[in-house]
């Protein structure tokens, strides 16, 4: 069961839960198998508000279903007496659950059936209500990892009337208890924009045992069996966001209920306000006309705000006129953003290079800058790129690269391949800003391991050509027939 989005969050503040659904049909029937118990449409609904929650939050679909992922029927005659135990299984190309041994019929004797995921083929013989089946599970105190958080998580349903065409609606058998920050506004443009940070260092306490918590889109979950009680007196969370660090207690004892979700918020000093850093997320508004960097620490990309790019290196003052010097540019057309400037990578990639040969690089494109196309120290990536888009296409050489790449950004340069220089910064924190693409913008692209760059090795030697980076290592490519990435400057 894939989970991209589980409990994704938008703060709703002094509002109770809104329940939200995914449903998922099941068009097809087998057209002579009329007596075979069929699952019609199988509904997820989601945890329910606690009451007396100071502050709320509204999320989205819970789950979504993969190919032959297991849904169990528990089948029981009018003395809970177990008849059967089946599955099915999902065929995401045809949305809907097949049944897995065909040979299992509909009977008048079943009076009870109790529907659950994930299916578990080796349920006791003895499981013949719901408590017993919850009671199989076992709740670790340690969930930060995001698989041992899902196997926690039992959806259930009991079906007192049941018929051989099924609705399922599975609802969540245990308490989810969930940690986020209150949310932030971000002004720009005249505008202000809602959003709220992924917090730091979030644990909680009871007594001896710490709970580490699942961090899913920012907010840190824990699911705990229902009758699960938080006292007041031996309770504590912790959290910290930039230089702070915070501890909260609770004033009144809560017993948790199945389905329920507990709220408990974490409030920032105000004013908080981070300095501009690699991991940012360069936007503009649905109109094209106005950019806004969104810190890295939000959950996720503002509504009404396209990504454009992730920063992955802000430069000083000395730096940016380094940058403007070697690659001919000024700063007319360049003022930065609220007073910074920096660079940023796609959250796609280009093309390959395109149609060329190191010997007409050579002799024809980079013949006149061949000693700047080969430094590997500095930024120079803009530059080389201008020279390769501005040279006169023919049957040699073709520069395609950036086809997909014509749009223009306010206030910055357009979109070229970095240097040598410029994607080793990117390697340098290559981890953080894939995890910043894969889990904050959808339809973002990881930066792979092997990646090419503009500067051009040209020694009269075998290993010349545009230099490739592959796994922090500089190779020879002679003309790479990888994917580029690029990038620009603001």
């Amino acid at each position: 069961m894939k989970q991209p989005l589980l409990y994704g969050i938008v703060i709703s503040s002094f509002l109770l839960f809104s329940c939200s659904k995914e449903e998922i049909s099941n068009n097809i029937t087998e057209s002579g198998d009329f007596n075979v118990i069929t699952l019609e449409s199988v509904k997820l609904n989601d945890f329910s508000s606690d009451t007396s929650s100071r502050a709320s939050y509204t999320q989205d679909a819970a789950t979504v279903f993969e190919q032959d992922d297991k849904l169990g029927l528990i089948l029981l005659d009018a003395k809970d007496n177990r008849i059967d135990h089946i599955s099915y299984s999902y065929i995401s190309a045809e949305n809907r659950w097949n049944l897995d041994d065909q040979t299992k019929y509909y009977s008048s004797k079943i009076k009870k059936i109790i529907a659950y995921f994930p299916y578990n083929s080796s349920l006791s013989t003895e499981i013949n209500t719901v408590d017993k089946l919850k009671n199989t599970i076992s709740i670790s105190t340690d969930q930060s990892d995001q698989d041992t958080f899902k196997s926690c998580d039992l959806l259930v349903e009991e079906i007192n009337s049941p018929s051989q065409k099924l609705t399922v609606n599975l609802g969540h058998a245990f308490s989810l208890i969930e940690f986020q920050s209150e949310p932030m506004t971000l002004q720009a443009n005249n505008k202000s924009y809602e959003y709220n940070v992924e917090l730091q260092n979030v644990k909680m306490v009871i007594g001896e045992t710490d709970y580490q918590l699942c961090n899913i889109n920012g907010t840190y979950s824990l699911l705990v069996k229902d009758g699960f009680t938080v006292p007041a007196d031996d309770f504590r969370y912790f959290y910290s966001l930039g230089d702070d660090s915070y501890v909260k207690t609770l004033t009144t004892a809560k017993t948790t209920e199945s389905g329920k979700k507990y709220v408990f918020p974490c409030k920032v000093k105000d004013g908080y306000k981070p300095e501009y850093a690699a991991g940012d997320f360069y936007c503009t508004d649905n109109e094209n006309e106005n950019v806004v960097i969104v810190p890295r620490v939000a959950t996720t990309i503002l509504e009404g705000l396209t990504c454009k790019g992730i920063v992955f290196h802000v430069m000083d003052a000395n730096e940016w006129g380094t940058f403007t010097s070697n690659n001919d540019l000024t700063a007319d057309n360049l003022s930065g953003y609220d007073g910074n400037h920096g660079l940023v990578i796609s959250i796609a990639n280009g093309n390959p290079f395109g149609t060329m040969t190191v010997d007409y690089l050579k002799s024809s494109v980079f013949n006149n800058i061949l000693e700047i196309a080969g430094n590997l120290t500095t930024f120079t990536g803009y530059k080389l790129t201008q020279t390769l888009k501005n040279f006169t296409e023919s049957a040699e050489f073709k520069f395609s690269a950036l086809d997909n790449f014509k749009e223009s950004i306010q206030n910055t340069t357009s979109w070229y391949v970095p240097s040598f220089y410029e994607l080793s910064l990117i390697y340098d924190d290559i981890d953080y800003l894939n995890s910043q693409i894969s889990n904050k913008i959808e339809g973002g692209v990881t930066i792979d391991a092997k990646m090419p760059t503009v500067s051009f090795d040209s020694d009269d030697n075998a290993l010349n050509g545009f230099i490739v980076i592959e796994n922090g290592n500089n190779v020879w490519a002679g003309i790479p027939g990888e994917n580029i990435r690029p990038i620009f400057a603001f």
